[in-house]
């Protein structure tokens, strides 16, 4: 493994959405990390930090109006392409909110410990940085809520991923036992899961690390990544305004 490498293609503080959009989604990888294009966001990607910011609010007592985060959100997506999907996560932001409670409940007599923490590790010589969600002081053990707002009831290998990079770094800082738990709220219901990590874990964050490092030493310029990764025009979000920019500009498609 080598740091310059990442250093090369200004990777040097390595985060899990990069290496997560490495492995899953290549070619948005070459649009967002190695072009810099900002494709913007969208409303199902923008409903969880609402959510979760209202329940964080809720916990501490802070004022937190749900029509004033609704406006909020009305206003960001005024110009979106698809105005319908506005509308739907519109709709159900009060529903994935009030199926949020079930934590504030379960928790309400533990020390809530940090919210959005910054955490700080190093695998296999490469810095990582990133954030975590809710995490609980229970003395000797910390527990880590992460509150993900999902359409299905569904449990993700990716979300296991993540978890033990944040369980690694929590360890790391406090020296302290540190239990992961998934918080899977949909707009009908919840479900906490408490996350069970094994060797494959580690093996998996390291393959993917090993990956990076070896297309980040073979590539020497912006458009190497634009040939060995091929967006797939038949899956709708290559059919966005900004991405249909981006992907003229840079495969000519």
């Amino acid at each position: 493994m080598n740091i310059d490498n990442f250093k090369k293609w200004g990777m040097e503080r390595m985060s899990y959405s990069r290496m997560s959009s490495f492995k899953n989604y290549p070619s948005q990888f070459v649009i967002n990390r190695i072009y810099g294009y900002d494709t913007g966001s969208s409303p199902a990607m923008l409903t969880g930090n609402i959510v979760e910011q209202m329940l964080y609010d809720y916990m501490i007592g802070a004022e937190s109006p749900l029509e004033m985060h609704l406006d909020e959100f009305a206003e960001k997506f005024a110009d979106y392409h698809k105005q319908e999907d506005v509308v739907k996560y519109l709709e159900l932001i009060p529903k994935f909110y009030k199926n949020c409670e079930a934590l504030f409940n379960k928790m309400s007599n533990y020390k809530l410990h940090s919210y959005q923490e910054e955490l700080h590790t190093e695998i296999l010589g490469i810095p990582f940085l990133g954030y975590s969600d809710f995490v609980y002081d229970m003395g000797d053990e910390l527990f880590v809520y992460d509150l993900k707002t999902k359409g299905q009831m569904r449990i993700n290998h990716s979300d296991k991923l993540q978890q033990w990079i944040y369980k690694k770094a929590l360890e790391e800082k406090y020296n302290k036992k540190v239990t992961c738990h998934l918080y899977i709220v949909t707009p009908i219901k919840h479900h906490f899961e408490e996350i069970v990590f094994n060797d494959s874990h580690e093996v998996e964050i390291h393959n993917i690390l090993k990956g990076m490092n070896k297309v980040f030493e073979l590539c020497n310029d912006k458009k190497d990544f634009a040939f060995l990764y091929q967006p797939n025009l038949d899956d709708f979000i290559w059919n966005s305004p900004k991405i249909i920019q981006a992907r003229k500009e840079i495969w000519g498609i």
